[in-house]
């Protein structure tokens, strides 16, 4: 968990999920297993926080993964 706080923009975060879905759409050519669904759930993952950068909408934490939190940003 620590090591995906550090990517604190939705571009950032987008290359690391993008980056970890190719690692897994690589093992998957050795062999056909599970690790499709891995895969396609990280490339899921990197397209909403690219969507997300490109319509300008601002990163925000959630409070449930040690972020600040939605309700801090409302108030």
């Amino acid at each position: 968990m620590s090591f995906i706080r550090r990517f604190t923009t939705n571009y950032m975060r987008a290359a690391i999920y993008g980056t970890m879905s190719l690692i897994q759409w690589l093992s998957i050519i050795v062999g056909r297993t599970s690790l499709i669904a891995a895969a396609v759930v990280l490339l899921l993952a990197a397209s909403c926080y690219l969507i997300a950068g490109l319509k300008g909408q601002g990163f925000v934490g959630s409070k449930t993964l040690g972020g600040q939190g939605v309700a801090q940003m409302i108030v």
